[in-house]
């Protein structure tokens, strides 16, 4: 067993209590994480094990196929598993997985050795609620038994809840959010959650406008706004990033998005790379 694995004892026995030059750590970012596939995007979002990404937008601007885009590249450049639970998509998936894929060999692999999913089908419900808990040990399972490094779970408002009728939307959204992001650092995987920003958005919603509670853009550790323009355009903002620079910046790239295929190509120059003009109201203004 190498140094690193060891954990040091606690000190004066005490749980969790160490000095810092005791304090376990996880491995440096640096050389850690791995491209969205996208050169272009790289500058902003880069992914690592243990991340927590949530990604937001209205109905209909392109989250999802954005997502399905990066799950493509990832598998076909750095080999990387996914584990989707997708309601919304499940019925057309593979016809909108192979369109994206495009005419290149390989994706026979892909759908069966790279790309697995906890289907949301009426028929296999059993006596069990599918609630966040149940959901994330669905991918555990998946983790452990395909080596899965990246799961999508898309939308939030598609998860039963199971919520007290006492405890505040905010607390509860707070604690699903906290356990997201143990299950990451636990497994060592990226997770990433789409949810909808509330009716009430301006034109270009923020993390904060996430129906729920300000703690999506609080407890995110890379936080994305996908903003569908005209003539087949989108931005991907990215508004929070935790791990800067290493895991990229905020800003924003924009996207050609082609109508028949949901495939997104990066738009060069000064089309695409721009930072994003919307100001950002503080916390404080935001309460």
């Amino acid at each position: 067993m190498s140094d690193e694995n060891i954990i040091p004892f606690p000190r004066h026995g005490a749980e969790g209590f160490y000095s810092i030059g005791e304090l376990p750590q996880a491995p440096s970012l640096e050389g850690c994480t791995f491209d969205t596939g996208w050169s272009e995007l790289d500058g902003i979002l880069k992914f690592y094990h243990g991340q927590f990404v949530v990604v937001t937008g209205f109905p209909g601007h392109g989250k999802s196929t954005f997502l399905f885009n990066v799950i493509v590249n990832i598998a076909r450049k750095e080999g990387i598993k996914s584990f989707l639970y997708v309601p919304e998509n499940e019925r057309f998936l593979i016809t909108k997985l192979q369109k994206i894929w495009g005419e290149r060999d390989g994706f026979d692999h892909f759908a069966y050795e790279q790309c697995f999913i906890q289907s949301a089908d009426y028929k296999f419900y059993t006596d069990a609620a599918h609630t966040l808990p149940w959901i994330l040990d669905r991918a555990a399972f998946a983790i452990e038994r395909d080596h899965i490094e990246f799961v999508m779970i898309d939308p939030w408002n598609e998860i039963e809840r199971a919520k007290p009728k006492d405890q505040l939307l905010t607390d509860y959204v707070g604690e699903c959010l906290r356990l997201l992001k143990q299950f990451a650092r636990h497994f060592d995987v990226v997770v990433c959650m789409v949810a909808h920003p509330t009716k009430q958005a301006g034109e270009v919603p923020t993390l904060f406008d996430i129906e729920g509670s300000m703690n999506w853009a609080n407890k995110s550790d890379n936080g994305l706004i996908v903003v569908r323009e005209e003539a087949n355009t989108a931005r991907v903002i990215s508004a929070k990033v935790r791990e800067c620079p290493i895991a990229g910046s905020t800003g924003m790239r924009r996207f050609y998005v082609d109508p028949q295929t949901g495939i997104f190509t990066p738009l060069v120059g000064p089309a695409g790379d721009q930072y994003d003009p919307t100001p950002r109201k503080s916390y404080r203004d935001r309460r």
